[in-house]
């Protein structure tokens, strides 16, 4: 499986019991896909130590997504300056990261590979027990979950884990319902590559085609990544009376998908929120990604997967249009 390995300081160790942890810390700087692909591990660590107070650092619009299934006390900016000591061996640590982390009982750090200068420069801030998790894969066709349940059972914590649900109707999840009225196809084009790009006229031609048979209002999805996209899909939209929502809040947009009938979208961070927000059915158009190490989970998701011998740069578009509208129409039924 790889090195898998703590921090020098704890080469052997168990987590401790949860008696022994008042204050838990979650550092985790990965996207949006590769945090809510972490959530089963969260939860899970959740279960362990529920009577602890959890404080998570990275980017707080994604950790407020897990803010209700988690019960989080407090969510730190791990852009924020102070952080970058833990980087460094032989700087200061900032008396006012010494004095964040000074109650902290344990702290798990999720990140591709260890990083043994962070792990103990957290544990000279006066963290006692550091142990480090991987957010990527480490061999080929692992699953990044089944990954994370491996190293959490090294760790004496060995659970089944199941696929993330989140809670939106908590306090700390927004306002009511969010956008159009009626069954709802959501899709979202774009990703952090153009090679995992489904063609945009494909999309069109899916989502003419089902909103006319199914009678789907259509919503597209779109955020920073997709800004040179954006003029079309509103061209597109108006043609057809869909609507595009541009660059809005996360805890918005999964409130919208946890209403949504049909979703489609390829390997993106979207895909996965779609997924863990509870959209009915999510279709997952993957290539060249591995699909058997970052699909998302869940008994909503079917994965469709580009041919392989096509070469990656073109790969999405030999994903035909039939062969989508074929699989969409089957989950539908």
């Amino acid at each position: 499986m790889g090195a898998l390995v703590n921090s020098s300081s704890d080469y052997g160790h168990l987590l401790p019991p949860a008696a022994e942890v008042r204050y838990l810390f979650v550092w985790h700087q990965g996207g949006l896909g590769d945090l809510l692909l972490a959530g089963p591990a969260l939860v899970a660590l959740r279960r362990r130590y529920v009577s602890a107070r959890l404080v998570v650092a990275g980017n707080p619009a994604r950790w407020r997504l897990l803010a209700e299934i988690l019960s989080l006390s407090g969510i730190w900016n791990s852009g924020e300056a102070l952080w970058s000591a833990l980087y460094l061996e032989d700087v200061p640590l900032p008396p006012g990261l010494v004095h964040r982390l000074a109650e902290i009982d344990l702290a798990l750090v999720f990140s591709p590979r260890p990083r043994p200068v962070f792990l103990k420069r957290l544990t000279k801030a006066g963290v006692s027990r550091v142990f480090w998790l991987p957010s990527f894969p480490s061999e080929e066709g692992e699953h990044v979950v089944r990954l994370q349940a491996k190293r959490l059972a090294e760790l004496g914590l060995a659970e089944d884990l199941s696929p993330l649900k989140l809670n939106l109707n908590g306090k700390g999840a927004g306002g009511g319902d969010e956008g159009p009225n009626g069954p709802l196809l959501t899709v979202a084009p774009g990703s952090g590559h153009p090679a995992k790009n489904w063609p945009l006229s494909h999309y069109y031609e899916v989502t003419r085609a089902l909103s006319w048979e199914a009678g789907l209002k259509v919503v597209w999805l779109a955020g920073p990544a997709e800004a040179e996209l954006l003029p079309y899909l509103k061209g597109l939209a108006a043609a057809q009376d869909q609507v595009v929502w541009a660059n809005q809040p996360l805890i918005k947009v999964a409130r919208l998908l946890a209403r949504t009938k049909l979703y489609l979208g390829g390997d993106s961070g979207l895909t996965h929120l779609a997924a863990a927000a509870g959209a009915q059915r999510v279709v997952a158009l993957f290539g060249p990604t591995d699909p058997r190490v970052w699909a998302p989970l869940g008994e909503n998701v079917t994965v469709l997967t580009a041919s392989t011998s096509v070469r990656s740069e073109t790969r999405m578009a030999d994903l035909s249009v039939e062969r989508v509208l074929e699989e969409v129409r089957r989950v539908l039924d």
